[in-house]
């Protein structure tokens, strides 16, 4: 132990293959030696427990963060990493088990949450501990042994009635563009809303479909890019599409001013959408208008690879889930014409 010109004491010690330095100011070296065997002892005591879950879940989020837009965190992980941040707040890493894991994940499902929610967050809790693994803190991660219920409500959404297909059908004018655009290309919103008079070849009729819109708080982003790859494709421009829409414009085809220069805010398009609604007395959401739009290429016997291509799913799981549901709506919609008929 030497004493430096500070006046501290300090001692080089080799723990656990590395060398560390302890520091102590006590005035004598006697009482800096008891000082730095009780930082030392500490020391240990704290390497051979670990580190605690907070400290490598923080390390994760911050590498995490630095490889997604903060649109993209806010929507899809904030939630499920501040979640599990709470739940497993003062455990150690090395002390947390699949039981542990097991516990989190019932918590989610007696809160009733969808089998989607229940997902993400296990998804976000299993990149923790995968990092934990590549890190060296610990050597298995317990997510992997969680597997999730069967039977967790999946909150399928209502496809739109025929009716309201219809009358989306009939409008094509200025804002009622829209609408109609999404039925007859099944594009997500921010695709729609991202759709520039370059995105669209009136010689070939397609439109390429390679960034989206979106809205970030009050913010409207414009991304030249997709979250994956098999979303970034060509759709069909359909006939009664090719002819609604217009010919020669700049910038994008949906605008705050319909100069094409600025794109629609979350609150002009939210006002927008309510008016629309409103004058036409539906009440159906952008995302209705894509099933809508499955429910096209599905009466017309597209088959699952090729509507897999045009909805732009990167699995053909969710197309084949989709097309599912529409079989069994229209077999209940044919429940009731038949037992309505009367000879």
């Amino acid at each position: 132990m030497k004493k430096r010109k500070d006046g501290r004491f300090c001692k080089v010690v080799t723990l656990h293959d590395k060398r560390i330095y302890f520091y102590s100011s006590e005035p004598t070296e006697k009482k800096a030696e008891k000082d730095i065997q009780r930082q030392i002892l500490a020391y240990s005591e704290k390497e051979e427990r670990g580190k605690t879950f907070k400290e490598v879940a923080e390390e994760w989020n911050e590498r995490y963060r630095e490889k997604i837009p903060d649109w993209n965190y806010n929507k899809n992980t904030r939630a499920a990493y501040e979640a599990v941040l709470e739940f497993f707040k003062g455990y150690v890493i090395k002390e947390i088990t699949a039981v542990e894991v097991n516990r989190f994940i019932n918590c989610l499902i007696l809160k009733n949450y969808a089998k989607k929610t229940v997902a993400n967050y296990k998804s976000v809790l299993n990149m923790i501990f995968t990092h934990a693994v590549l890190s060296g803190y610990i050597k298995y991660n317990p997510v992997r042994d969680i597997r999730l219920p069967n039977n967790l409500p999946k909150n399928p959404r209502e496809l739109p009635t025929t009716e309201e297909l219809k009358e989306v059908m009939k409008h094509s004018e200025g804002f009622d563009l829209l609408p109609f655009f999404m039925l007859m290309t099944g594009c997500r919103r921010s695709e729609a809303l991202g759709v520039t008079n370059k995105s669209i070849d009136y010689e070939n009729r397609r439109i390429h479909i390679t960034g989206h819109l979106i809205f970030d708080g009050s913010s409207t982003i414009f991304e030249p890019v997709l979250k994956t790859e098999s979303a970034k494709r060509d759709i069909i421009i359909l006939d009664k599409l090719f002819d609604a829409l217009p010919k020669k414009f700049n910038g994008f085809l949906f605008s705050k001013d319909g100069d094409g220069k600025e794109p629609l805010t979350r609150w002009e398009y939210v006002k927008r959408w309510n008016a629309y609604c409103k004058k036409y007395g539906l009440n159906i959401t952008a995302h209705q208008l894509r099933h809508g739009y499955a429910t096209m290429l599905f009466e017309a016997g597209i088959d699952l690879k090729d509507a897999q291509e045009l909805m732009g799913h990167s699995d053909i799981n969710l197309t084949r889930q989709i097309y599912t549901h529409i079989r069994s709506e229209r077999k209940t919609e044919t429940e009731k014409i038949l037992n309505a008929f009367s000879f």
